[in-house]
Parts: structure tokens; C-alpha cells; sequence
């Protein structure tokens, strides 16, 4: 049973041992202090206690056992993690829990097929790999590090190599690694491709991809579907950008292998790619659990950009916020990085990736000014973006109605007909939050720009000193944001403010900031776009206000000035300048 594996696990490792891998720790009495990973903050308020075999931040709340803790820090749901603690702990799972043995059985024939791949590649056989890697700027140490190997132009070399090890022909067709013959026999499925072993989330080698490099058949070979590898649940180099796609705060989503390695060598850690042509929601859902942010670095060809775009609404109804990078001089991000000033026009493009709603509209701008074209690069336009939220969109309306050839105002409108016509574009791509459950989207939304505004202030002193107290507290409803919002502008320091949380043992302002982060992060938002933030926060209070003033016309009660306030308002939410 699963509850008796845990507590095998539980007694045969230390959560000392394991949070210091991650953490440097300092005993003090009883206990080991150390400066949270989960959330950043100078004076050491996390708590990690052998006797309980538990942690414990006083900052942002996190706790519990080793499990938590893998989970939180590796990004791994229970099972992932309950694998990878039992693997360290040398526990053999339940069967309810895992098919031992055959894991054993296909982690071994993956293992002993990567050594044959990656001799193979240095062998005199892989002289045509090794030249083909070095017109791709790929040299030995650089293949050594991806594990980059070669599958020899054989009918049967790696299965007699398999056989030689002890494994079974039934084990070996079940592996992927070969096909059964006419004959009865097996064939090797990988021959003539350069060969990148793939790995999934907790860094068990599951299968391969193949290139080949010259001759007829399919570009790209993948390991066939099976009970240990499913190309739409992993992603090439997950394994090692994971941690830094969560430190960054964002990921960046390409389309080949070679691609994702090249990003790699220049230092863009935290760069992973798809296993095939369309990004799924399973591999979707996988960059949620490390960050908010993703920027889609497919090929610049017509088929890239409708990919990017496909990928981008997949990730949006997985809550991520999709980027588009557009190239110039240059196809992809391996043919960008390897040219003169290749890595000073990467960054460049990745500062000006396009969020999705300008992504989506300048895509269909040439169709839309073709009369015959015009009316279904509309529709398709239209449809993608009613299924976005108004924050979404709202900061682009000026923009899409000039793609559109319409006023902002008209843009609103025509979306907000599309809802109420298609109310399942609405929601199909409207996911959880934070807790799991779906919740109205104005109170969501109103909620989520108090959360950002209120952290964007916290972390960025030049953005205090742009704003008045007086100026911003008519626009936040939330109490204790409204305590924190006016603190700041007051003068008041967030690491004051966070000693004095600490001292009072109150953890619900750090709770806000951790809060706000986060969404920070999902919606893709810096300081340099806080005051677009600032304008939909204004644009919110103003819709209130308006809808008390409509309330009181209807009742008859109005003064004078609260209806010239009235008129003001519909003017200003009607395109007129929202400062005015």
C-alpha cells in the first residue's frame, strides 16, 4: 500500500539530509535555520526539525515532510516524487504503486542502448555523425555534456548488443528500441540518426529521439508510445531546466532539439523542447508547475508561426503567459546564436517577444486587408481572443483596433458579443487560479490587479516614488492590501515592514507579496509595463463608480455634479484619456 511505502521511506531518510541539498543549513539548539527556497528573504526564517522530520518557514508559510519538500522544490506531483525518494531510499514500491520489475527491465535497456549510442558516436562507424555535428557547431565535449549519440546505419547492431546484456526479444520490442520482423526477428528501429536521449521530470532516462542526416524516411524519430515514454507528457532537457526556469521566472519553448542545446550553451538554462509538432496541454501543464511565463522560440516559417500560435493558446488555458519571439536575420534560435552578434540579437528578440493577443492580430494582418480573406482571419481572430480574460486584452485594445480597423471601444464590444454568442470560447481556456476551483472572472480579476499593483510596489522603490498614497487608494478595495499600499508610499521599508510581520508573528502580508509574485510572474509583468497595470486599475474603479452613478439616475437621486461625474466617466470609458 502506498501509506506503507511512505512510512518505509520516511524511516530510512533524513530530511536534514535532503534539505541541505537544497538549502545551506545552520543548527541552532534543536533545530536547523536556513533562508527559505520558496521565497526570498535575507534573515533565516526557515526551520527544519529532525525530531518531527519536518520544515517550517515563518516567512511565507511553506511546510511539512521530506515529500512536500521534494515536491515543492523539483516541481513533481506525489507519485513523481514517491518514485524518486524510493529510488534513493532503496524501496521497492507496491505493485499498486509500480511494476517493479518491469521499470528495472526498461530503465536497464535504456541504459545499455545509451552506452551503445554514445560509443558508437566516437567509434570509426560514426564518422558521418561526427561530421554532421561539427557543420552543426557541435563538438565531442558539447556532445558528451547532451549525451548526444549515433545509431549506426545497422539492421540489427543495438538488438544484438541488447541480447548479448541478457535481454529478451519480447523485452526488447517492448522497450521501443526495435521492431519485430517478417520473420519473427527484431530490427533496429533507430539506424542512421544522431540520437538524443530524453529524460523525464524527476531525471529517469525514458526513451530517444533520432535525426537523420541524410538519405529518405522522417526527419525526427521518437521512441514509440509505451508505458514508460508518452511524448505528450515530457519535454526535451526538462530534466535540467527545470530548476532554472523556476529561478528565472520564465521558460523558453522551442521547437527541435538542436535548438533547445544551443540555448543551453549560451546560457538560456531554463530552455526545454516540445516532442513533436503541437504543443500539448500535458506539456503545457509541466511548465505551469515551474513558471508563469513562456517564450515560444519556434521557426520563423508559416508553420512556425501557426504552431507558436496554437502553443500559445495552450498555454494560456494552462495559465501561463505565452510570448512570441520573432526572429530577424535568422530561422531559428540555433541558426540566431551561432551567427556574429547572434546572442545580442537573441536577447533582443526575447525583450521584444509579442504577447499573444498582438501575436494573434499581426499574424492575420495581411489576410485581413484581402477582401476574400478578410472575413475568416476575423472570425478566427475574434474567437481567439474572446476566450482570453479582459486584463488579457484590455492593454492592447488600441493597437487591435488599428489591425482591425476599428476603435478600441468597437474591439471591447465586438469581444463581449462573441462571449455572450460563444460562451464556451469564454470559458474553455479560463483554468484555476491558485486553489483549484473556477471563480467569477471580474471578482478573480479585480482581485488578481490589487495582489500585483500591491507587489510591484514592494519590490520597486522607483515605482513608490512615482505614486502618491492618495493617488492609488480609491482604486484597492482589499483591506490589508490598502494597510501595505499606504505604508509603502508612506516611507515605510519592505524589509522594516517584514521584521515587524515577523516580530508580531503576522504572516499575512508576506502571504500578499507571495501572492502578487506570482501573479506577476504568470502575467508576465514588469516594472516597465506597471502602468498599464495602473490604467486597467483606474478603468476597474471607473466602471464601479459608473455603475453606482447609472444607479442612482435610475432611482432619480442624482445632484447636479454626480451627473457631470457620470458624463465624465462615459466619456473617459468610452476611449478618452484615462489620466483626464
Amino acid at each position: 500500500m502506498a501509506s506503507d511505502d511512505v512510512r518505509e521511506i520516511k524511516s530510512r531518510l533524513d530530511i536534514v539530509e535532503i534539505v541541505s541539498e537544497y538549502v545551506k543549513l545552520k543548527r541552532n539548539g534543536r533545530t536547523f535555520w536556513g533562508c527559505c527556497p520558496f521565497h526570498n528573504e535575507k534573515t533565516p526564517s526557515f526551520s527544519v526539525s529532525p525530531e518531527r522530520q519536518t520544515y517550517h518557514c515563518f516567512g511565507c508559510g511553506k511546510g511539512g515532510d521530506i515529500f512536500s519538500f521534494i515536491m515543492d522544490t523539483e516541481h513533481l506531483e506525489f507519485r513523481e516524487a514517491l518514485e524518486r525518494l524510493a529510488e534513493r531510499a532503496g524501496v521497492t514500491l507496491s505493485r499498486g504503486q509500480q511494476n517493479s520489475a518491469a521499470q528495472r527491465v526498461n530503465r536497464d535497456i535504456n541504459l545499455t542502448a545509451l552506452d551503445f549510442f554514445l560509443e558508437s558516436l566516437t567509434a570509426a562507424g560514426g564518422e558521418p555523425a561526427r561530421k554532421y555535428l561539427e557543420r552543426r557547431s557541435l563538438p565531442l565535449d558539447v556532445c558528451r555534456r547532451f549525451e548526444i549519440g549515433w545509431a549506426p546505419n545497422s539492421w540489427d547492431m543495438l538488438v544484438r548488443r541488447l541480447q548479448k546484456k541478457g535481454f529478451t526479444s519480447a523485452q526488447i520490442l517492448e522497450s521501443g528500441l526495435a521492431g519485430e520482423g517478417r520473420d519473427g526477428g527484431c530490427y533496429d528501429r533507430f539506424r542512421g540518426r544522431v540520437i538524443f536521449p530524453i529524460y523525464n521530470i524527476t531525471g529517469r532516462l525514458i526513451g530517444f529521439g533520432g535525426r537523420m542526416i541524410d538519405g529518405e524516411g522522417a526527419k525526427y524519430l521518437n521512441s514509440p508510445e509505451s508505458r514508460l515514454f508518452n511524448k505528450r507528457h515530457n519535454l526535451y532537457l526538462l530534466d535540467k531546466a527545470k530548476t532554472s526556469m523556476n529561478a528565472k521566472g520564465h521558460a523558453i519553448l522551442t521547437e527541435g532539439y538542436l535548438d533547445a542545446i544551443r540555448a543551453h550553451l549560451f546560457g538560456y538554462t531554463n530552455t526545454v523542447a516540445s516532442l513533436g509538432t503541437a504543443l500539448t496541454q500535458e506539456q503545457a501543464s509541466l511548465i505551469k508547475r515551474m513558471t508563469g511565463l513562456c517564450y515560444i522560440c519556434y521557426d520563423s516559417d508559416s508553420a512556425g508561426q501557426e504552431a507558436a500560435l496554437r502553443a500559445m493558446y495552450t498555454l494560456h488555458a494552462e495559465g501561463v503567459v505565452a510570448k512570441r519571439v520573432i526572429w530577424q536575420g535568422g530561422k531559428d534560435p540555433d541558426e540566431i546564436l551561432l551567427q556574429p552578434g547572434g546572442p545580442e540579437l537573441f536577447e533582443g528578440a526575447i525583450a521584444e517577444a509579442l504577447p499573444l493577443p498582438l501575436f494573434h492580430a499581426q499574424l492575420r494582418s495581411e489576410a485581413l486587408r484581402d477582401p476574400v480573406l478578410a472575413p475568416e482571419a476575423r472570425r478566427d481572430l475574434l474567437d481567439g481572443l474572446a476566450s482570453l480574460s479582459i486584463f488579457d486584452v484590455m492593454p492592447y485594445l488600441d493597437e487591435l483596433g488599428n489591425i482591425l480597423g476599428v476603435f478600441p471601444h468597437e474591439v471591447q464590444s465586438m469581444l463581449e458579443e462573441r462571449k455572450r454568442q460563444r460562451p464556451e470560447v469564454h470559458s474553455r481556456n479560463r483554468r484555476e487560479r491558485d486553489e483549484g476551483d473556477f471563480v467569477p472572472p471580474e471578482q478573480n480579476y479585480a482581485d488578481d490587479l490589487e495582489y500585483m499593483l500591491c507587489s510591484l510596489l514592494w519590490s520597486r522603490k522607483d515605482i513608490r516614488e512615482a505614486y502618491r498614497a492618495e493617488e492609488l487608494m480609491c482604486y484597492i478595495e482589499d483591506m490589508g492590501i490598502q494597510n501595505i499600499v499606504f505604508a509603502l508610499l508612506s516611507g515605510d521599508d519592505p524589509d522594516e515592514l517584514e521584521r515587524r510581520w515577523q516580530q508580531m508573528n503576522d504572516m499575512s502580508g508576506m502571504q500578499i507579496i507571495a501572492r502578487g509574485n506570482s501573479l506577476l510572474s504568470r502575467e508576465g509583468i514588469s516594472g516597465e509595463t506597471a502602468e498599464k497595470l495602473m490604467g486597467t486599475l483606474r478603468r476597474k474603479y471607473l466602471k464601479n463608480r459608473l455603475a453606482s452613478l447609472v444607479r442612482k439616475i435610475k432611482e432619480g437621486n442624482i445632484s447636479e455634479s454626480e451627473y457631470e461625474e457620470y458624463l465624465k466617466y462615459t466619456r473617459l470609458l468610452k476611449g478618452g484619456s484615462i489620466k483626464a
